[in-house]
């Protein structure tokens, strides 16, 4: 399934043919509603297609899905720009195998939202300060979270980023997603 921002977008997905791939309008990049959470229960994977201006936004709303959200970010500014409205419109099959060629290398390549997260980090940002970094910590916490197989690529991912070793970057991320999960259970003992 691939969430789109705008109604010519989502047109364009569906006017492209993907086998087996939905799409859906968001009516911008509030538009998202929490109550349309069990209609992608079926989804085995929820692309979401912001502008690029974005992205953060997009980020968040892959987090909504876990493991199965991923970020598709356009090259240019928007999804829309002008092309996908004419394939919307029906103008020319070239360009709607065009666009759906495009949109299956885009598919095949999008990032999870923690791969992203760790290409948006600052470059400047130097190994001894990722311990007092709240965004690194944050992530580090959630890939903590994820499966094991998950937890080693996007860990690996962050060492090559940050240029600290892989054990001591599972080390936190353990250390970290332990006291998440010890804070919530005390949390939900005092309820």
């Amino acid at each position: 399934m691939i969430l789109c921002e705008e109604i010519p977008g989502t047109l364009s997905v569906v006017v492209a043919g993907l086998k087996d791939t939905g799409a859906c309008g968001l009516y911008g990049t509030g538009g998202w509603q929490p109550t349309w959470l069990p209609l992608f229960r079926k989804a085995g994977r929820v692309y979401v297609a912001l502008d690029r201006d974005a992205t953060d936004r997009a980020i968040a709303l892959a987090r909504t899905f876990g493991t199965r959200g991923r970020v598709l970010i356009p090259r240019g500014g928007t999804w829309a720009q002008g092309r996908s409205q004419r394939l919307a419109a029906g103008e020319g099959e070239g360009q709607s195998r065009a666009f759906r060629s495009v949109l299956d290398r885009a598919l095949a390549t999008s990032p999870t939202l923690w791969a992203l997260q760790i290409q948006r980090l600052r470059s400047d940002l130097v190994p001894w300060d990722l311990e007092d970094h709240a965004g690194v910590r944050e992530l580090l916490c959630e890939i903590g979270h994820l499966g094991p197989i998950s937890r080693d690529v996007h860990l690996r991912l962050l060492a090559e980023r940050c240029g600290v070793a892989l054990t001591t970057l599972q080390e936190a991320a353990r250390e970290l997603a332990q006291s998440a999960d010890a804070e919530m259970e005390r949390l939900c003992c005092q309820v």
